[in-house]
């Protein structure tokens, strides 16, 4: 029996970030590149895949990536994880994915044994079910293999669709390397021909046959001699159980594309199978123990760096991008990672996640025990039934539409995937401004649908209730009044060797600016914040910081800048800091240990703060006094990533992070009680409503955003997906 490749730790020469994200362990690695647990600015963990350094010098692949990782992020569904992040224009180009610690299915064959009858048709029915989904998305895969299908208590997990065609014709495909593995590789790509969903057709019925008997349908040895048997052998199929299975794998394994069946077909088929029952679930024992054992050491990587690493900055910077980052910390375990909850609230998607879904049944999910965990296998489809939301096929995932062009008919299409930065509702109650990685949009939040859109979506920006948006960038700051097709000012162009900037902030009536820049225009400069006149694209004040300011914020009057600073290298938090903005003279600052996150007043007479220990006060904004602690919550309270006052400032709210297992909190702002603390729907972001009445807060699931409107008792009204 082989031990399967476990978590392994950095060596010397690994970076400790790529992008924002903090480098925790290695994975593996792998003809493209090499592949790192991460964690995001966010405290969620994923698999980092880094291309080697042949790729990252070759202009088509990093054209092709960048196209294929466009198209990628479409793709949304139970049974493939999602694409948090990616820089195909980085040194080295890099992607990033939801985490599933579970071994891949080639690992675990190999180290287990063949997989029983109940835990093959499970496989077969989510892998046809992630092949729709990608192909809805207008993606082949064209590398289904093993290897690229990971095991999770849900279900299988299929992963690397969208780079395989980036490969094509680079260095690597010129030197004789081939693309995809030969035992599992389409007659048609063999011979060249045009490739087409059926092809990865032909790809996951070979994946199946390994699964039944440990070996490709088409044998071991040398892959010339693999491949003529691709092209005119016969596939072994006496281990595949007789039946609905063995018939099934063998006309997906036709040599025609044209003899295959769809996966519509195919899942007509497998959905009228019996699927294991809840009791014993899908995967065979010593996969679970496999499972078991790489969240194990996931969980003992998360604690190697929060012990050789003191503060918690390293998860805090959402680095070069993001409005509002440092949310996460080190000193306390971040949430499971999308669709790995080991949380009892986990077990099942939330109820406001079931709307016209398939319940859990024994013909279309199962619920399964694995490793003392209980978790939902859903979303397994009955004929006819919808894929989770994708771009139509043949979708152009690359095309945007003109900022400053026409507004085209019909609401925009909106993406809400990623990380979810800030929401704000307009002074007249009407619009909802949402910004995250995926999107800063406009929405009519009562009807639920978009209104305006900005494209592309910019890496840091500042929305204002009055309607303004400052959008940074690496030589200047966009503002624009009311919509995106009015862009009222471009600050900053023609500043010089400062023609950097990040982590923009605008006063409610657009008319000064405050932004993040560097001395020599780069991002690795000495920083300082720059006050701006906007309307005379002037500097006015310059603000020394020791380190990285984010989160700025001005006082309504304008009178005041408040904001965080942490060092450069994101590893330690220096606090709150105030500043006079017509001196630009530091007037105070909180600080201590750990990170921080403030909020204010909706008069700006007050400020609340939380650090990383969970400890929450409330003070006086132009001296920085302590006007009262708010009461402790309790030990189990997860960590605090955003605070908001009601609209009348008469409360407090705690938003934790964006999982539906969060327990978060409401104190009485006057006495510091604290009124309500458990399952409260308030997540980070958090926006309140000048009406007192609507809160909007954004919440994950298995990788899917919702912006979720909450009325006075926390209970949903509205969602936005």
């Amino acid at each position: 029996m082989r031990t399967p490749p476990t978590v392994q730790p950095l060596t010397p020469g690994d970076p400790p970030y790529i992008g924002p994200h903090r480098l925790l362990a290695r994975l593996g690695a792998g003809g493209m590149g090499e592949v790192y647990l991460a964690r995001t600015p966010d405290g969620h963990l994923c698999a980092l895949k880094v291309v080697k350094e042949d790729l990252a010098f070759d202009t088509r692949f990093r054209a092709r990536f960048g196209r294929e990782i466009r198209a990628a992020r479409l793709v949304r569904g139970p049974f493939t994880p999602a694409v948090v992040d990616a820089d195909p224009d980085a040194p080295a180009p890099w992607m990033a994915t939801e985490y599933v610690p579970g071994p891949t299915l080639k690992d675990a064959v190999l180290a287990g044994g063949p997989f029983p009858e109940p835990s093959l048709r499970v496989l077969a029915l989510g892998l046809a079910r992630a092949l729709d989904t990608i192909h809805a998305a207008g993606i082949v895969h064209r590398d289904l293999k093993p290897s690229n299908v990971l095991l999770s208590p849900r279900g299988p997990q299929v992963i690397d669709f969208g780079i395989a065609r980036a490969v094509e014709g680079t260095v690597l495909t010129r030197t004789g390397q081939t693309l995809g593995t030969p035992a599992y590789t389409s007659p048609e790509q063999v011979t060249g021909d045009e490739v087409s969903p059926r092809s990865d057709v032909f790809s996951m019925a070979g994946t199946v046959v390994f699964a039944a008997s440990g070996e490709p349908p088409f044998g071991a040895g040398h892959p010339a001699a693999v491949l003529h048997r691709v092209l005119s052998g016969a596939p072994r199929l006496d281990t595949v159980p007789e039946g609905v299975l063995r018939d099934l794998a063998a006309v997906c394994l036709a040599k025609d594309p044209e003899a295959r069946p769809d996966t519509d077909r195919i899942l007509e088929e497998l959905s009228a199978l019996p699927l294991p029952s809840a009791e014993h679930g899908w995967l065979p024992s010593p996969v679970t123990q496999q499972i078991d054992l790489r969240e194990n050491e996931s969980r003992r990587a998360e604690t190697a760096e929060r012990t050789t690493v003191p503060m918690d900055g390293e998860a805090a910077g959402r680095s070069a991008a993001r409005g509002r980052p440092g949310r996460a910390a080190d000193d306390a375990a971040p949430p499971p990672p999308p669709g790995s909850d080991d949380s009892e609230a986990g077990a099942q998607r939330p109820w406001w996640r079931r709307r016209g879904t398939v319940l859990v049944t024994a013909a279309a999910s199962a619920l399964v025990i694995a490793g003392g965990t209980a978790l939902a296998l859903t979303g397994l489809p009955f004929p006819g039934q919808e894929p989770a939301a994708t771009a139509g096929p043949g979708a152009d995932p690359s095309s945007s539409p003109d900022p400053g062009g026409e507004p085209s008919d019909g609401p925009p299409e909106v993406e809400l995937s990623g990380f979810m930065y800030d929401l704000v509702f307009s002074d007249d109650g009407e619009t909802l401004y949402v910004y995250g990685g995926s999107t800063l949009s406009a929405w009519d939040w009562r009807e639920g649908v978009p209104i305006d859109t900005w494209e592309p979506t910019p890496t840091s920006a500042d929305i204002t209730s009055s309607g303004y948006v400052a959008s940074a960038a690496d030589g200047y700051v966009e503002v624009w009044e009311g919509s995106s097709d009015n862009r009222v000012a471009v600050v900053g162009r023609n500043n010089g060797d400062r023609g950097f900037y990040d982590y923009p902030a605008l006063t409610d009536d657009g008319s000064r600016l405050a932004v993040l820049a560097s001395e020599d225009g780069t991002y690795d400069g000495d920083r300082l914040i720059q006050i701006w006149d906007v309307e005379s694209d002037t500097a006015e004040v310059d603000i020394p910081v020791e380190g990285i300011a984010f989160d700025l914020d001005f006082t309504r009057d304008g009178s005041l800048l408040v904001g965080m600073v942490v060092d450069h290298e994101w590893d330690a938090y220096r606090g709150v800091f105030v500043w006079d903005t017509a001196t630009g003279q530091e007037l105070y600052r909180i600080s201590g240990d750990g990170r921080y996150s403030f909020t204010l007043s909706p008069d700006d007479s007050t400020m609340a703060v939380v650090n990383g220990d969970n400890r929450a006060w409330i003070v006086d904004t132009a001296t920085g006094a302590t006007v009262r602690e708010l009461a402790p919550v309790g030990e189990e309270h997860e960590l605090i990533h955003d605070l908001a006052f009601s609209s009348d400032g008469g409360r407090v709210l705690a938003g934790a992070y964006g999982l539906p297992s969060s327990r978060s909190s409401v104190w009485d702002a006057a006495t510091g009680e604290l009124l309500r603390e458990g399952e409260i729907l308030l997540y980070d972001p958090i926006g309140v409503h000048p009406d007192g009445e609507h809160v909007a807060t954004a919440v994950s699931d298995t990788g899917e955003i919702s912006v979720l409107i909450l009325d006075s008792g926390f209970t949903i009204v509205s969602e936005l997906s």
